[in-house]
């Protein structure tokens, strides 16, 4: 598959903490677009994990607002269950009536996740992984990266002071 898009998407995040991710779109003719949805170190606000469906639902808006289809991963920067590499899980969403869910848009609802156990094979090219500390906005980006984090970082400083006086207030 090749890199077709490559783009740091800002997501409404649970409350009042919008978040930040490193999205890249892969495709090939006659197979499904796959996107990585990889969580930034300097992720100023939910991380991917707690908002997957929010994340899904705003790629879909952004990426693929003709409504086509999509397969989503998930990017973990640091190992899981001792791997030695970055890990990713494929996030597979059960389709359940809007009933159940209205505050979570389209179909990506009860988001469940499947390891991979080797990305690069799976879409069959080479995938850049960070290390520790390094997976930033900036490093992504570059400053316009850092600006829009730093951005979405004062806006939920804003919105956490205001939380905060309410609270005191009452």
């Amino acid at each position: 598959m090749d890199l077709t898009r490559e783009l740091l998407l800002p997501y409404q995040g649970l409350d009042v903490f919008d978040g930040l991710c490193h999205i890249r779109v892969y495709e090939q003719p006659g197979r499904l677009p796959i996107v990585i949805a990889g969580g930034l170190d300097d992720n100023p606000g939910t991380a991917v994990t707690l908002a997957i469906e929010i994340v899904a639902a705003t790629v879909q808006r952004s990426e693929f607002s003709d409504g086509r289809e999509f397969r989503l991963i998930e990017h973990y920067r640091d190992p899981l269950d001792g791997r030695q590499a970055a890990s990713y899980s494929l996030v597979h969403f059960s389709h359940r009536p809007l009933q159940e869910s209205p505050e979570i848009e389209g179909e990506f609802r009860h988001p469940y996740w499947e390891p991979i156990d080797d990305v690069e094979e799976l879409l069959d090219c080479k995938v850049t992984a960070w290390k520790r500390g390094l997976y930033t906005a900036r490093a992504v980006a570059g400053e316009q990266g850092e600006q829009l984090r730093r951005e979405l970082a004062e806006n939920s400083h804003d919105a956490r002071t205001e939380i905060l006086r309410a609270v005191e207030r009452s």
